[in-house]
């Protein structure tokens, strides 16, 4: 049905040959409805009546808000029509408008226009957006979610972490039309209004509306690069859970003022502004327009209520000082961040009664758990060990270059390490057998898997003191790194004066130890708790600790290397010495001089003297190198072998 029988029908120069046809078509000709021709330039020659107040408009998208701005002034309502090989703008998109023309001329021509806002920012009328410039970090997020497909999206990936690297955040004063002020430092921002898709949008489109006499920005305040580069991860949760991500702020207001202590530039319907202040706001009035049967279905009044969502943003003077020079790699924590953490490390530093009676109990448990060959004592030990609290502290003490925190500490730890080496050494002196157990035996011989063990110990030690909701991890931690067991191994050599067995367990010891130190202080560094300048000594003495440490677990990983080869070539393979068939099972191989290898030997009889040197003989020239034996024979029938694979 059509609106009324006169209409205007204004339109550009580029047109004006085509406009005849317009004028004559069927769906104008057929309702009855005469059409007043204006020109663009002529616009100003509309008078408004009862009976002509409606206009079709036919001009470029880039003169919209010339024509918005008249409408609006007096009360007529408008229809709009593309013009081919003009891209659409952001306005016309939103209000759902095809690109056929046949199509948008009979929505021109409803008879029920909607009263829309109308947005202004700086005195311009919006019809393109409004952002900072050079807004790579939130292109994904605000445009048509269309747009960022297969092979596109892998490009835009890679622009976007090229661009991480250049972010600077922008100071500014945020103030709504209520006199909420929100001072803050941004790297993003964008007028949610016109988008019709997109995370951003997705995230608050419950309140995003041209029709409810309010503007929605949305706000983006990363502080490091490294969270910028998590933003489309944590962007898509949180807009399938309704939660609004750390790095986002969000302000629904019927005006917006931004204001900045130093030039920033903004991009102004895809045209640069740079400004110290930019204002957007509602015009008191609003147009009305004729719009897809989409927009009408969603867009709606929706409550007046000015909401403020900024807590996520930073708005410390300190934090807000600190981000406006360039963007750090890692966020950083001020003190008044993790001042409970860091109090609660230096608890953990001081040699306490608590300390000292759980440090007792765990290696009296660890040695008899070791000699009783008990892997669930052993573990019991190990979660009563009370070394990794001052560990952890040791490390954020070097990390923020604090002598005081490291020596307590250390302190600590030495007294620790001393309490377990004493007790474990007095209790293999005293008790009167020397037999390695598998326990005892399994911390002698440590490689850089251990190391790589400490070092993933280490990052969750970190995480489980820094975030109180994983805290509850840490026995975890303790069990997987097992700091006590070794040490008591060691005292363990000590009271029998045996230097292998102390050295072994040792070297484990101070593998897991430096691991935890050099892993625990870069997750510190990593989340915040030190900038890399301060914590660049710290580091690199942990850093060398570590490197140390390696050279002899990088020999005992080859040896490692050197027996896994030993053992495969003599696993599952037969032997015949004297017309019998013999394998191998259970193999244990010791490197020297001479290869020990001790084996249990599946056999049908028991071999001689003979038989045996036969078999060490062949086995010498199996492996390129001297053998020696040492087999318990396990007799069974030819069954056995014909059975095996």
């Amino acid at each position: 049905m059509p609106l009324q029988k006169k209409i205007y029908f204004i339109y550009s120069p580029c047109v004006e040959d085509q406009l005849d046809n317009v004028i004559n078509h069927s769906l104008l000709a057929e309702a009855g409805i005469q059409v007043r021709k204006i020109k663009l330039a002529n616009l100003s020659a509309i008078h408004i009546k009862d009976d002509l107040n409606h206009a079709l408009v036919w001009i470029e998208q880039q003169d919209y808000p010339q024509v918005l701005l008249f409408a609006d002034q007096n009360h007529m309502s408008l229809g709009f029509l593309p013009i081919e090989g003009d891209p659409p703008s952001q306005f016309y998109k939103c209000l759902d408008l095809p690109k056929d023309f046949n199509a948008c001329l009979e929505i021109a021509l409803h008879d029920e226009p909607l009263f829309i806002d109308i947005i202004v920012c700086n005195n311009e009328i919006v019809t393109n957006g409004v952002n900072l410039e050079n807004q790579t970090t939130m292109t994904e997020f605000i445009g048509d979610s269309h747009e960022f497909t297969g092979l596109g999206k892998i490009r835009f990936q890679i622009k976007r972490f090229i661009h991480a690297f250049s972010l600077t955040p922008h100071p500014v004063t945020l103030i709504t039309a209520k006199g909420k002020t929100v001072s803050t430092a941004i790297t993003g921002m964008v007028l949610l209004d016109f988008h019709k898709s997109g995370l951003l949008t997705d995230l608050f489109i419950d309140s995003i509306s041209l029709r409810d006499r309010r503007i929605s920005v949305a706000l983006f305040a990363p502080q490091s690069i490294l969270s910028y580069l998590q933003l489309s991860s944590s962007l898509l949760l949180a807009t399938q859970k309704k939660n609004l991500p750390q790095q986002l702020g969000y302000i629904r207001t019927a005006a917006l003022n931004i204001k900045s202590p130093v030039e920033t530039h903004f991009l102004v319907n895809n045209k640069p502004l740079t400004t110290h202040e930019l204002c957007i706001e509602i015009l008191s009035e609003g147009v009305k327009v004729n719009a897809g049967n989409k927009f009408r279905d969603s867009q709606h009044y929706a409550d007046d209520k000015e909401n403020v969502i900024c807590e996520q943003l930073p708005q410390q003077d300190s934090r807000v000082k600190y981000l406006s020079a360039a963007l750090p790699f890692f966020t950083h924590a001020l003190e008044s961040d993790f001042k409970d953490l860091f109090l609660a490390l230096k608890e953990n530093a001081k040699t306490t009664n608590t300390f000292v009676l759980l440090m007792i109990l765990s290696a009296l448990l660890a040695t008899l758990g070791l000699f009783l060959n008990s892997p669930s004592v052993v573990i019991g030990a190990m979660v009563l060990a009370p070394l990794m609290s001052p560990i952890i502290s040791s490390s954020m003490g070097l990390l923020r270059s604090d002598s005081d925190l490291s020596r307590r500490s250390f302190a600590t730890l030495l007294t620790g390490m001393f309490i377990a080496l004493s007790l474990s050494a007095l209790m293999a002196f005293l008790l009167p057998f020397q037999e390695i157990t598998n326990e005892i035996e399994g911390r002698l011989h440590p490689s850089t898997l251990d190391l790589l063990v400490a070092v993933l110990s280490g990052i969750a030690g970190a995480f489980a003191n820094a975030r109180e909701n994983i805290a509850k991890s840490l026995p975890g931690v303790a069990i997987a790194v097992a700091l006590v067991p070794p040490l008591c191994v060691s005292g363990i050599g000590i009271g029998w004066l045996n230097f292998n067995v102390f050295y072994g367990a040792m070297l484990l010891f101070l593998t897991n130890l430096t691991g935890i130190i050099m892993a625990a202080g870069v997750s510190f560094m990593a989340i915040g708790y030190a900038p890399f300048s301060r914590a660049k000594k710290g580091i690199a003495i942990s850093v060398f600790m570590v490197a140390v440490i390696s050279v002899p677990l990088i020999l005992s990983f080859a040896d490692m290397q050197k027996i896994a080869a030993v053992k495969k070539q003599l696993l599952r393979q037969s032997y015949t010495i004297s017309g019998q068939t013999l394998q191998l099972r259970n193999i244990k191989v010791r490197l020297g001089r001479s290869l020990k290898i001790s084996a249990d030997l599946m056999s049908t009889h028991i071999p001689d003297n003979k038989e045996l040197a036969d078999f060490e003989q062949q086995l010498t020239q199996q492996l390129g190198q001297s053998v020696a034996i040492d087999f318990s024979v396990r007799l069974v029938t030819d069954n056995y072998f014909k059975q095996a694979p």
